[in-house]
């Protein structure tokens, strides 16, 4: 009889969002393969109204508990500790969130194994040497190629079962917006975020105001710190073009429907990757005013990239106005672009294969820790005692000391323009 492993999943918000959605979907995956999982998340994370990731795992059948999240380090630490003692776990796996608290606590002196997975654009520079990690871009694989716990590629997952063209009733969700059959129908789902998303949504809004075109309705399905002010702008929009172009539909726990009834779908990241799933055209949007549409020669170079682009561009708006008016105006080269889209969708980011990977990156991680490693990963956290206590000084001294700089390496910057492979589409210039 095989013995079932035990994961401890963190997450670090109860916000809808890809890399908490994904986390979902990889623990109810990773269960065929003998890991049962028990998520948890911060309780002062999870939204006051609306759907949140307690929705999402309902509906895979995962189990996800809230917790209180102290402040401090040593707090944190106790708590997952805590969790991970009533759940028996054998490893916690600190998914797009911080292994340190896991370090502290639960996997004090090797007695469980660690797994994080960055599922942002850069390495966080303050990661334990000997835990391995899962990352999800192609540029960071090579980067980390020699990361002494190991680092292993799997995409943001789709699963390709659930999301699939005409899963859903599109007409119906369509009718309820009051969008034709004849409407060319784009759509963004996306958390509404000041960070990385709103510029390309903004710049989309304002594509619509440009294209002029009574065929064209953009839906927008999200929420975030951005909201207010991109609905502003599309109001304006709105009022500049006489109709209702631009349309709000708020945060779903479920966007399926939306995005079965796109016609073309624009984002980035995980969202891009399930419009592809639903076999949509899709257009992929930096946080720049980069944007190009997915298809041959720049499919590899935008998939290494985890469809996404740092490169900035003068006329973002202009640039997006021109990819949207081709693909308005060719309905074959649509239809062609939708049997790519889910073809490439199946064959790269499928969720059993991410999960299969998971599960050997488990296995890995599982007979390889040791107290020998955690006492290792010590000079990591003197490294970063050491740049806590040179701000702290400079921060007194009122910055004449500058000793800061020696470490500025643990600084973790989110989104590295100038080592980004810069993108471009073969047939734009």
């Amino acid at each position: 009889m095989t013995v079932r492993r035990r994961i401890l999943v963190q997450v670090g918000s109860l916000e809808l969002g890809g890399a908490q959605i994904n986390a979902v979907q990889l623990t109810a995956a990773v269960a065929q393969h003998g890991y049962d999982s028990l998520l948890v998340g911060p309780r002062q994370t999870c939204p006051r109204t609306g759907p949140s990731l307690l929705n999402v795992a309902t509906d895979y059948g995962v189990r996800l508990e809230a917790y209180d999240r102290p402040a401090s380090l040593f707090g944190h630490a106790r708590a997952l500790s805590g969790l991970a003692r009533t759940w028996n776990a054998d490893l916690v796996h600190a998914f797009s969130a911080s292994e340190r608290a896991a370090y502290w606590g639960p996997g004090l002196l090797g007695r469980r194994a660690l797994v994080r997975t960055i599922y942002e654009m850069s390495f966080d520079p303050r990661t334990h040497p000997s835990v391995p990690v899962v990352i999800g871009t192609g540029y960071l694989r090579d980067e980390l190629s020699g990361h002494q716990g190991g680092a292993t590629l799997i995409s943001p997952p789709v699963d390709t079962t659930r999301d699939a063209p005409g899963v859903t009733d599109r007409d119906e969700f369509r009718r309820g917006l009051g969008i034709g059959p004849d409407s060319i129908m784009l759509v963004v789902v996306s958390r509404l975020s000041e960070e990385m998303k709103a510029h390309g949504i903004e710049d989309a809004i304002n594509a619509v105001a440009r294209l002029n075109d009574p065929r064209v309705r953009l839906l927008i399905v999200g929420t975030g710190d951005a909201e207010e002010r991109l609905r502003a702008c599309a109001a304006s929009v709105n009022a500049r073009l006489g109709e209702e172009s631009v349309l709000f539909a708020g945060p779903l726990s479920d966007p399926r429907p939306a995005y079965d009834a796109a016609d073309v779908v624009l984002g980035m990241g995980s969202s891009a990757a399930r419009g592809l799933a639903f076999g949509k055209p899709l257009i992929v949007l930096g946080e720049r005013g980069w944007s190009a549409v997915f298809r041959e020669p720049a499919t590899d170079a935008i998939f290494r990239n985890s469809f996404w682009s740092p490169n900035e561009v003068a006329d973002g708006v202009g640039l997006l106005t021109g990819h949207l008016r081709a693909l308005i105006e060719a309905p074959s080269e649509r239809a062609r672009l939708s049997v790519s889209a889910r073809g490439f969708a199946e064959a790269n980011f499928g969720l059993p294969a991410m999960a299969s990977r998971l599960a050997e990156v488990y296995e890995k991680a599982l007979h390889s820790t040791s107290a020998r490693a955690w006492v290792g990963d010590l000079q990591m956290e003197a490294r970063i005692l050491a740049a806590k206590l040179e701000r702290t000084a400079d921060a007194a001294s009122g910055g004449r000391l500058k000793r800061g700089r020696q470490h500025a390496m643990l600084t973790w910057e989110q989104r590295r323009r100038d080592e980004t492979p810069r993108l471009r589409e073969g047939s734009s210039k």
